[in-house]
């Protein structure tokens, strides 16, 4: 079966990216959580995936189109990113997540050089997916526990993935560009196929005719459900 990935924590059913939506995926019987990492202004690594804190908080007008990176963790404390949750630091989510598999996107990590080698020592050896849209943000990374994931929001051709295949594991894709030939093209050079962000009944069922090893969804549950039954 696929290992079944809660999409910024159950965030269909809990605020996006906050310890509150962690918990839910485990309620929800997720297998992991998939979350984004950006850094504040004075150097804390915090969960959050949008450039500023407008869509996703209460943020007033001093604050919600400024960008994350230019926020201090003080400002961003200050704001509620629904039913009373705050902006998470890495460091809070790691003490919650326990057994939890997760999988750490490097949000826009130009805005934020040498990124990845603090996430890598802010692990300090727990095991983790860390990934990114960005090659460059990942390709160097090496040290025990951590796994390198390269993120695609199409299919790539074949020179591509002999690339990708020298220095990352696991390769994400949006699940509307996966097709059998491309799990296929991924296994045959010692990678690990997944998709993202599959919420649909019928979407997750070509999923798993196609045997991807991992779904990224908003609905964990949902997921669960097709694979196992209901509890």
């Amino acid at each position: 079966m696929p290992e079944v990935v809660a999409h910024r924590g159950a965030s269909a059913d809990a605020p996006e990216n906050t310890l509150a939506a962690v918990a839910e995926a485990r309620r929800q019987r997720a297998d992991g959580v998939e979350v984004d990492v950006q850094r504040t202004a004075d150097g804390a690594l915090v969960i959050h995936h949008d450039a500023t804190p407008r869509r996703t908080t209460d943020a007033g007008a001093a604050l919600a189109d400024q960008p994350l990176g230019a926020l201090s963790l003080a400002d961003l404390r200050t704001l509620d990113a629904g039913a009373g949750e705050r902006i998470p630091t890495l460091g809070e989510l790691l003490g919650v997540a326990g057994d939890l598999d997760l999988f750490l996107e490097l949000k826009d990590p130009w805005h934020y050089p040498g990124i990845g080698g603090e996430v890598v020592a802010a692990l300090a050896g727990r095991p983790a997916v860390v990934m990114s849209f960005d090659a460059t943000a990942v390709r160097d990374l090496d040290a025990p526990g951590v796994t390198v994931g390269q993120l695609l929001a199409a299919a790539p051709d074949a020179a591509l993935l002999d690339d990708i295949a020298t220095y990352a594991r696991l390769v994400t894709v949006d699940h509307r560009a996966m097709t059998a030939d491309l799990v296929a093209a991924v296994r045959e050079r010692g990678m690990s196929p997944g998709v993202y962000t599959v919420n649909e009944g019928a979407q997750m069922r070509r999923m798993l005719d196609l045997g991807v090893d991992r779904v990224i969804t908003d609905r964990p549950a949902v997921l669960r459900d097709l694979l196992v039954g209901p509890r």
